[in-house]
């Protein structure tokens, strides 16, 4: 007979061990709302195992420079309770992402470029 594994919850240093997102930062995102915890009897905070793969979404937008609005509305959408009205919302979120991802990119080669050019001037050594 096999025994039904059940989620066991985390607290915030397996939790930063698992994800790489760093305990202040968790907390951080706990306060605006970003991941969730319960808390313990203890007072520890506690997370589920999709934590791991939220803080590290959470991080990397950041990381990208998208403001919270935008996070929130694409974690709103990866809820198991999403309505239509939160996919719709961050389908238009996601589009304005990919623009602003266009955007860096189109600086970054700007910027290389004028790096290239110095590098191949006259006198300019690698």
């Amino acid at each position: 007979m096999r025994v039904k594994r059940t989620e066991r919850a985390m607290i915030i240093s397996e939790l930063s061990a698992h994800s790489g997102v760093s305990p202040r930062l968790l907390r951080y995102y706990e306060e605006l709302g970003l991941l969730p915890a319960t808390r313990a009897p203890n007072g520890y905070r506690q997370y589920d195992e999709s934590a791991v793969d939220t803080a590290r979404t959470v991080r990397m937008m950041f990381q990208m420079g998208f403001p919270q609005e935008k996070v929130r509305a694409l974690l709103a959408c990866a809820s198991r309770t999403a309505s239509a009205e939160d996919h719709a919302v961050a389908r238009e979120k996601v589009a304005e992402m990919l623009d602003d991802v266009d955007r860096q990119l189109t600086e970054l080669g700007q910027t290389r470029q004028v790096l290239v050019d110095f590098l191949g001037r006259e006198g300019v050594r690698r």
